[in-house]
């Protein structure tokens, strides 16, 4: 799945804060695969070692008359992982519950995208417990959205998701493991491979092929996301609330060079009106971040209090948006409260600069603006 044109159409519309999600479903999803991935090829093994060992055993029987099974001989599947002997049947039993586990956070993940990307300012808070529900209740009130949500209604009725959530669930509350492998050497074909029945929220599983389930898992869990994220991109432009948000920002940082070495004197930040302040609204939601022709999206934490407004015509300073909750939130697009203000305050930010900012980080990629340099002993001279 390639999440370049979602990351593109997240930047243009204002709606980045989602992006951090859509990386962790990225990571949750490669897990996912991967568990999945490793169990099938493991298990291939243990079956081909254990028929291998078989074949031996008879010839041996055959030629001596007799045969013994030792520990060695029992060990045989087990695996080699940097130097340190791992049992195949524990490893397959843990990764069953880490690809089940990787596969719900994959499926919460994608509602938290969802919240993000269509409601802006007015996402609801991760940490609700209720998020699913509101997050739907909302999409309902929009008929833009009609078709996103017939697709996520259809999440909670389908069996592929409710034994996810059931397993995932009954692992983590009940911690019980349900997976069981059972295999023997001559004595018949036993090898099986299975999920055990459980009874999860009043519902009975019945016990079923491992193998069988993952991969139904797996590709249930790959499709259904795919086709949700390509159906929410295309409704990102009609986004509920981002009209505070503000990712263009302006600089001018001046600096001192004098012998090979540089010191900042300050860095301003601007944002331009047409002509007053009634033009943006009293908060304003900040994240500097520009998408270049190349498509490649440069952007940074801004981590600074003030940013002063500019009438375009005349460059005059006419107001300052000065940071209202501190630098110590998780807001992605920092609230700013818009006040007027003259030359006088700008002024007096500059004169503070250095003392108040000892060090910066800025990703001059992100914005525009000008930097200039100056000697002090050739302006001396001069």
């Amino acid at each position: 799945m390639n999440f370049q044109s979602l990351q593109k159409v997240l930047a243009q519309n204002k709606v980045y804060d989602a992006w951090q999600y859509v990386q962790s479903l990225e990571e949750t999803l490669a897990y996912m695969n991967m568990s999945a991935e490793l169990i099938k090829k493991v298990y291939e093994n243990r079956l081909l070692v254990l028929n291998e060992t078989t074949q031996e055993l008879f010839q041996t029987a055959i030629e001596k008359g007799h045969v013994s099974i030792s520990t060695e001989t029992l060990n045989r599947t087990h695996l080699n992982i940097a130097g340190y002997e791992l049992n195949d049947a524990i490893f397959l039993k843990k990764t069953a519950s880490e690809f089940f586990h990787y596969a719900r956070l994959s499926m919460d993940v994608l509602f938290q995208i969802i919240n993000a990307s269509l409601l802006g300012d007015s996402s609801i808070n991760v940490d609700d417990k209720r998020i699913i529900k509101l997050l739907l209740d909302t999409l309902d009130q929009e008929p833009s959205f009609a078709v996103l949500k017939s697709q996520l209604d259809m999440i909670k009725t389908a069996p592929e998701y409710i034994y996810l959530q059931s397993f995932d669930n009954h692992v983590k509350h009940i911690k019980t493991i349900l997976v069981n492998i059972r295999n023997s050497f001559i004595l018949g074909n036993q090898n099986s491979f299975k999920i055990s029945s459980f009874i999860y929220g009043h519902t009975e599983f019945p016990e079923c092929d491992a193998i069988t389930k993952i991969q139904e898992i797996q590709s249930y869990v790959n499709h259904t996301v795919e086709q949700i994220l390509i159906e929410m991109e295309a409704q990102v432009p009609n986004c509920l609330d981002n009209q505070r948000r503000i990712q263009e920002l302006s600089f001018h940082m001046q600096m001192q060079e004098h012998e090979g070495t540089s010191k900042i004197e300050h860095i301003c930040f601007f944002i331009y009106v047409n002509n007053d302040l009634s033009e943006l609204p009293s908060e304003i939601n900040v994240y500097p971040l520009r998408v270049k022709e190349n498509d490649e999206i440069y952007s940074f934490d801004f981590r600074f209090e003030e940013i002063f407004i500019k009438r375009k015509n005349d460059d005059s300073i006419i107001g300052v948006a000065k940071l209202k909750n501190g630098l110590s939130t998780d807001e992605v697009y920092r609230t700013f409260t818009v006040s007027p203000c003259d030359t006088i305050e700008y002024i007096k930010y500059l004169d503070s600069f250095k003392q108040k900012y000892q060090s910066v980080n800025i990703n001059f990629y992100a914005l525009e603006g000008n930097i200039v340099s100056y000697d002090p002993s050739e302006s001396a001279q001069g």
